[in-house]
């Protein structure tokens, strides 16, 4: 029989969506914090963030305005407002699209991709908490990061994003090595948890029947089914 201390309580979703909040405070703080000390507002940090990441150490890659503004989940203006203000700055440059010479595709400067690079040497309030986590904890963190990911990414609430869990490449827990159960096949490697991947740049959408399928996989194993 509950007490009157659990009869008063709120549902665990509840704390931990309120949980959840206040770490977004504090991101949203770091945020404004490192961007602003360079004269950038958070959706325009955002925007050198994804360009940085989509070139992933290869040729820079442009991406569409209406991909930004998708990716981001931000209206058009938004994004076509701050990516005139980084042009102004020298951080980004526009270009005819290789693929359609009447579109045009948004890609970082050199001087943009200095400051991405310097700003991601200095380590904020939440990755600071993070590394403090013992490794276990940051792994499940992590998957249970990437499940809600991709459940808010079915219900249609964020866009979709080029994670292994929904790579027609991925193939998880096929192995019996605990630390590298899952395989790529496009690279034809055996890996870990801690290497999944959030945004690869040659991820390729598994058609549904086999999306499903491995998901399943991947969730019974991490959820100790």
């Amino acid at each position: 029989m509950a007490n009157a201390l659990e009869k008063t309580d709120v549902p665990l979703s509840q704390k931990l969506g309120h949980a959840m909040n206040r770490v977004q405070v504090a991101m949203r703080a770091d945020s404004w914090e490192s961007f602003g000390q360079n004269g950038l507002n958070p959706t325009q940090g955002q925007i050198l963030i994804l360009l940085n990441q989509r070139e992933d150490g290869r040729k820079a890659v442009g991406l569409r305005l209406s991909e930004i503004a998708s990716e981001l989940a931000v209206s058009s203006p938004t994004v076509s407002d701050s990516v005139t203000t980084l042009i102004e700055k020298g951080y980004v440059k526009k270009s005819k699209a290789k693929d359609d010479a009447r579109a045009i595709e948004v890609r970082l400067t050199p001087a943009g991709r200095k400051l991405i690079q310097r700003l991601d040497s200095v380590d904020g309030a939440i990755h600071t908490v993070i590394s403090c986590l013992p490794e276990t904890e940051q792994l499940q963190l992590y998957r249970t990061m990437l499940r809600m990911v991709r459940e808010l990414q079915m219900s249609g609430k964020i866009p979709m994003s080029r994670m292994c869990v929904t790579c027609r490449y991925f193939r998880p827990n096929v192995h019996q090595d605990s630390k590298r159960p899952h395989h790529c096949a496009l690279v034809d490697l055996a890996f870990g948890d801690r290497t999944l991947r959030t945004d690869c740049p040659d991820h390729e959408v598994a058609d549904q029947h086999l999306a499903i399928q491995n998901w399943e996989s991947f969730a019974t194993h991490c959820s100790g089914g």
